[in-house]
């Protein structure tokens, strides 16, 4: 299982982290496999974890070329629609957020962070972390989602 994630993913803590969260989705009674087939189980399951570790990795190297690390602030060479939705996104982050989901947020994905080194940073569970990273997203996706028609108003505008 580990060997399948370190071929996809290229990272060792991060194939350690698919591999622990599918042993961790077992030990919850979430998820139920049979014994006949859980070899099967197990290696599609860290499939397709990476494969959701793979799309995150797109989220985050956007928000790492949109933005700088430390200040937050936008970075001169990207359009006025990104950069006005990369502000928005960060105004969200700030106003809307928990501030230990915004300390997890911005560690995961501005800091570039492991969802264990983030867990060790802020000494929470690495299970708190994915929870408060699923939250965010889900959050971010909605408001998103929900506001995208002022966007288009707003950049046809220009």
């Amino acid at each position: 299982m580990y060997h399948l994630a370190l071929t996809l993913l290229f990272d060792e803590a991060e194939s350690k982290d698919v591999v622990s969260d599918v042993f961790a989705s077992l030990l919850s009674g979430t998820v139920l496999m049979r014994a006949d087939n859980a070899k099967a189980f197990l290696l599609a399951s860290v499939y397709h974890r990476c494969l959701n570790v793979l799309q995150h990795k797109q989220v985050q190297e956007r928000f790492a070329r949109l933005l700088t690390e430390d200040t937050n602030t936008l970075i001169s060479d990207n359009t006025a629609e990104e950069r006005m939705q990369m502000e928005e996104l960060m105004r969200y982050v700030r106003n809307y957020m928990p501030p230990l989901e915004q300390q997890i947020f911005r560690l995961r994905y501005l800091k570039e962070m492991t969802c264990q080194e983030v867990a060790d940073a802020l000494n929470v569970s690495r299970q708190t972390v994915h929870t408060h990273l699923k939250q965010s997203v889900e959050k971010i996706r909605k408001y998103f989602n929900s506001n995208s028609k002022q966007y288009d108003d707003r950049t046809t505008a220009y």
